[in-house]
């Protein structure tokens, strides 16, 4: 792990640990609970999972609309928040005296730097090196799999308002695939440089990836309909390997729609299951 990336992180954070803490994102929020911190408020969310022990936890507004008012009501000595939503933090913190720290979450890695950084933060150094041995075990177990058979080339979409967007190895998706030595298109043929990018099918189908993961908010039906819909409006997809031999899938938006370290149970096994049937 990047020492200076740690320690840049944890500069963030007094030297004694905080008392009382709000999260202001739902991946920090289960890093919390996981190491055993106590968190008094955390946003409202219709598409991500919080754990169930903070199902009395009083809400904070949403994560790109967080409420000062509710804040401030919970006497935090620090709120802590995606570097994603950083400007819209900094922005309802900006009229009050409440401290932010701010890490990455995007990743498996930026999870397992926000474990690391965490658990030093609040002393739960130990709690934090078990929850790192598990995620270590479903790196190898993704890197286990990749290694008995032959990359396959993958193609990463994700639904957006009435389209879809490619994913590189930035996502949590993406990050996952990386582990696993498969191939994304995205990196090594359309060279998206950022996390998500617009379609080119001209570019796909050049690439011919093996193999489309497909993922949408709402269930797996709501995800295939999607795609059958963009299927019906193109039939240039028909041509691609990944159509022609069925490996297409959808996959479920709680395990693999953003980071969770309690979901890579789920998400491991999956994501070996269809990337190495």
């Amino acid at each position: 792990m990047d020492a200076d990336k740690r320690d840049a992180a944890l500069a963030q954070f007094p030297a004694t640990p905080p008392a009382t803490v709000v999260a202001a994102s739902v991946p920090l929020a289960e890093v919390l609970t996981l190491l055993g911190v106590p968190v008094a408020g955390v946003p409202s969310t219709t598409t991500q999972q919080l754990p169930s022990a903070l199902d009395d936890v009083p809400r904070i507004g949403s994560t790109m609309a967080p409420d000062a008012e509710k804040i401030v009501a919970l006497a935090p000595d620090l709120v802590i928040a995606a570097e994603t939503s950083r400007s819209t933090v900094e922005a309802t913190l900006a009229s009050t005296a409440t401290p932010a720290a701010f890490l990455a979450t995007d990743s498996f890695g930026d999870l397992a730097l926000a474990v690391e950084v965490l658990g030093a933060a609040f002393d739960r150094e130990d709690r934090a090196g078990e929850i790192l041995g598990t995620m270590t075990a479903h790196e190898s177990t993704l890197a286990d799999a990749g290694a008995s058979t032959d990359a396959p080339k993958v193609l990463v979409l994700i639904g957006a308002t009435d389209s879809f967007m490619v994913m590189n190895n930035d996502s949590f998706l993406g990050s996952l695939i990386d582990l696993s030595g498969a191939d994304n298109v995205a990196v090594s043929a359309l060279g998206a440089k950022e996390t998500y990018s617009a379609v080119n099918l001209e570019n796909i189908i050049a690439a011919a990836p093996d193999v489309v993961l497909v993922l949408q908010s709402g269930d797996v039906a709501e995800g295939q309909a999607a795609f059958d819909a963009e299927v019906g409006k193109n039939a240039a997809w028909k041509s691609l390997p990944a159509y022609a031999n069925d490996r297409i899938h959808v996959l479920d938006y709680a395990s693999f729609g953003y980071t969770s370290v309690g979901r890579l149970d789920q998400a491991v096994p999956a994501l070996a299951g269809v990337l190495f049937p």
